[in-house]
């Protein structure tokens, strides 16, 4: 924790006690700090950025803040929750965020926490420290795509949650979706980043591995005309929503799209 720049209220202490509370239950549990009616935590999983949470001077607690350090999840979070951006953070924290309910904060507080330890380059380091002791055998490059392929698809469950498609969110009906395959891939950086990756599940993923759906910058999902009726009503083309993508997302994806002749 360093000096901040933005002083808010110092809290009471009953409301203190429910802004640790939910840093906490949200995978912030070691506290750093107070500077300027700030509270600072940070994860004791060595999950990347420091975050800061504060509340209004009103007797509720509203609006209660949050400020986040890691960049990458500040960009992500206001792309996901533009009409919460507030500033300026708090220094070192690259975004700040209001909310008019305690449960609002917490759930940009939870998707920050899984962004943070689903972001570039998070996933990439620990799967470094994993396979530090491998060689170049044969076996050895087996191993290092199994162990790259689960911390990926740890990435993209702690980014996407679910199937953004269907709504599934059982574990076993789900597939981590490479945009850009793994062979084609110009490093295991590359390989284990969540922005190249969609977890969907099995027959869109199947469908999408096979070129026969991708997706539009803005996230519609565009289809090849020789699909069988049965195959759109099952993937229910019909009525499936947008993706939300980032800009890193769209790069991949137009890729896919010219690799599979969508214009």
């Amino acid at each position: 924790m360093t000096s901040t720049t933005l002083r808010r209220p110092t809290p009471h202490p009953i409301l203190r006690t429910e802004l640790e509370q939910a840093a906490w239950n949200h995978g912030y549990r070691r506290a750093n700090g107070v500077a300027d009616g700030w509270l600072w935590f940070r994860s004791d999983e060595g999950v990347p950025g420091e975050v800061a949470l504060a509340c209004g001077a009103g007797d509720d607690g509203a609006p209660w803040f949050l400020a986040v350090e890691h960049a990458g999840v500040a960009q992500v979070l206001a792309s996901e929750w533009p009409e919460a951006v507030a500033g300026p953070a708090p220094n070192p924290c690259k975004g700040a965020f209001a909310f008019a309910r305690q449960e609002d904060m917490r759930r940009a507080l939870s998707r920050a926490f899984h962004l943070a330890r689903s972001l570039p380059t998070f996933p990439f380091t620990q799967f470094e420290a994993e396979v530090a002791g491998l060689g170049d055998t044969e076996v050895d490059r087996i191993v290092r795509q199994r162990v790259g392929q689960g911390f990926f698809r740890a990435a993209l469950i702690d980014y996407w949650g679910g199937c953004p498609l269907t709504g599934v969110t059982d574990r076993a009906l789900l597939r981590a979706s490479h945009i850009v395959p793994w062979a084609e891939c110009a490093s295991d950086a590359d390989r284990l980043d969540v922005f190249n990756g969609l977890l969907l599940c099995a027959h869109w993923d199947a469908a999408f591995d096979d070129g026969l759906v991708s997706f539009a910058d803005d996230g519609t999902v565009l289809a090849k005309p020789d699909l069988s009726v049965a195959a759109v009503q099952t993937l229910g083309l019909a009525t499936a929503p947008r993706l939300h993508l980032e800009a890193a997302h769209r790069a991949q994806l137009a890729r896919h799209r010219e690799k599979f002749g969508f214009v």
